[in-house]
């Protein structure tokens, strides 16, 4: 009666349209609802939903449930295997379609037809496969690498539908389903963080869109105005040696519209120089050092902490054991209770509560695993280090493997600090975890030739440059960014030839010469390891060598830092 009236007052459409289209309104959502509990519950009994089943590797089985395609599972672990072990996903991609192996979408396409024709149904044409989708791509490469379920972990957010599509909401989450399932596990856990790692190599740099592998970045700091370091194309002019490249530069000396510069004096420097010179000085530092203790150490540290973490996950996991057990009595309780409107109540808050803390649990002991996997894979890479002892002795070895270098940067260097102290001069301090500290330089402009060495009987990677090598552990060195100048106290038991003084960079630049206390550095690039950037390549560069190996002969017209210099040289 009363909708009646109000459908006669307001002119409106009559009282039986009205209802009939609010129950239609309420059938739809009861309808919708009802079709997401079907998948909820289809997820929960280990049937695949939300596209996940038909995800490269899955498939459902006659019973509906979700299991491996053995054959597929291969060639993800190829992928997985090849990406970790250094190749690009344009390499892996090319590899595939030499070998001819079905792309995901070329399989799937062909067992639809082969349904719809055991069906008697017409053959249908699917407009996403065509020629380019029957071959492998880079980025079909990046998704199948990026799927956390190859280990087994499945994850689906199931949204309420919301039925009025002209309003624009964001989507309420309704359910949320998160299980490791170890019977749909195609690749470990070790070799998922592995390939995450480098994924993340390329993609951390985004203010510049760079997908370039750097070693130091992440350790660098500007001495002059306190900012990070950012990578990107080299902006400086030839250097007579090497064009191009990749270069660090101070981020506060980048301006921008959206970002003023605030640093006139922070630097720039190629790649290929700093991480020769910081690879060439942490190799000799190491080698003045009981590295085969201290990575011993590090190692007990971190199978310290993989037991902590272990009982972490088993106490973790037994809380979350007793949790579902309470659980599952109080529902039991609550099933029998006369009032099946209230019980239903209850049951739905109980099932919320339980569900939040399982996730919660969940979630961190899935954390726990992350760490101890990433422990795992930092022990066997300084297990290695460890048993090279003498690493300066096998220098190509180190030098030609990236994950070695990777490891000693990652594990054993604190801090790189970059000053300038002259026009010409950076002035580069490395930190390192066990309190060591080395002093190195290089030259902003060209070198002159007698700053430069080259000998064909021990410069494996082509001409070095002359730097600095201060082994600073001591602190008997200070640097004064604001005047510019050098502090020496007199008190080192290594520099036992220098005399106590305050000295601009010139002076103390020619005192490290006369008392033999220059070294050398070659370049090195980090992102192509097994390419030796050898000056011998670039035009104009033989003569050079040439000249530097005749200035390198000892004569009696020869410097005496320049004796000194050659004859450690030669003998090392």
């Amino acid at each position: 009666v009363i909708a009646y009236t109000i459908g006669i007052q307001a002119g409106a459409k009559p009282a039986d349209d009205i209802i009939l289209a609010v129950c239609s309104a309420y059938e739809i959502e009861l309808f919708a609802e009802r079709s997401v509990s079907g998948k909820i519950n289809k997820v929960k009994n280990g049937g695949g939903v939300g596209g996940d089943n038909n995800a490269y590797g899955y498939k459902n089985d006659i019973n509906k449930k979700m299991v491996i395609r053995e054959e597929e599972a291969k060639v993800i672990q190829y992928i997985y295997n090849e990406y970790a072990n250094g190749k690009s996903t344009i390499e892996i991609a090319d590899n595939l379609n030499a070998n001819n192996t079905a792309t995901p979408l070329n399989t799937r396409a062909k067992e639809s037809a082969e349904r719809r024709k055991n069906k008697g149904l017409e053959a249908k044409e699917n407009p996403h496969y065509t020629k380019s989708t029957k071959k492998w791509k880079p980025n079909m490469i990046s998704k199948i690498l990026s799927n956390n379920l190859y280990t087994g972990h499945r994850h689906i957010i199931f949204h309420k539908p919301n039925l009025d599509k002209d309003i624009k909401k964001e989507p309420e989450v309704y359910y949320e389903y998160d299980e490791q399932v170890e019977e749909l596990r195609i690749i470990s856990d070790e070799l998922f963080e592995r390939v995450r790692q480098r994924l993340l190599q390329g993609h951390y740099n985004k203010n510049n869109a760079i997908k370039h592998e750097n070693l130091l970045k992440h350790k660098m700091k500007c001495g002059e105005c306190g900012s990070n370091f950012s990578v990107g194309k080299s902006t400086e002019n030839a250097t007579g040696y090497l064009t191009g490249g990749r270069s660090y530069k101070c981020y506060g000396k980048i301006n921008r519209h959206d970002k003023p510069s605030i640093c006139t004096s922070g630097a720039e420097v190629k790649q290929w120089r700093l991480d020769g010179l910081v690879l060439t000085l942490s190799l000799q530092m190491f080698a003045r050092t009981d590295i085969k203790t201290k990575t011993e150490q590090q190692i007990n540290d971190l199978n310290n902490r993989n037991q902590t973490l272990l009982k972490l996950i088993n106490d973790t996991s037994n809380t979350l054991s007793d949790a579902t057990t309470t659980y599952k009595k109080q529902l039991l309780r609550l099933s029998i209770l006369d009032d099946d409107t209230t019980a239903q109540e209850l049951i739905k808050e109980l099932e919320r509560e339980f569900t939040t803390k399982k996730q919660a649990l969940e979630t961190e002991i899935n954390e726990y695993h992350k760490e101890q996997t990433t422990n795992n894979i930092t022990i066997k890479n300084l297990q290695r280090i460890s048993s090279r002892a003498n690493l300066y002795q096998r220098m190509d070895e180190i030098w030609t493997n990236k994950d070695l270098v990777q490891t000693m940067t990652n594990e054993m260097i604190d801090t790189i600090t970059l000053y300038r102290p002259h026009p010409h001069w950076i002035l580069v301090i490395t930190k390192y975890h066990n309190n060591m500290e080395m002093w190195g330089t290089i030259k902003t402009c060209k070198y002159r030739n007698d700053e430069m060495f080259y000998d064909e009987m021990v410069c494996s990677h082509g001409i070095e440059f002359h730097t600095w090598a201060i082994n600073n552990s001591e602190q008997c060195f200070n640097y004064d960014n604001v005047t510019k100048l050098f502090h020496y106290n007199g008190t080192s038991s290594i520099y036992t030839n220098i005399a106590q003084g305050t000295y601009n960079f010139d002076e103390l630049n020619k005192i490290l010469y006369d008392t033999q206390w220059i070294g050398s550095y070659p370049f090195y690039c980090y992102e192509n390891n097994e390419y030796n950037i050898n000056p011998p390549k670039i035009k104009g560069t033989k003569e050079l060598q040439q000249h530097l190996t005749s200035t390198n002969i000892i004569t009696d017209k020869t410097p005496e830092w320049k004796k000194n210099f050659l004859e450690k040289r030669q003998k090392k």
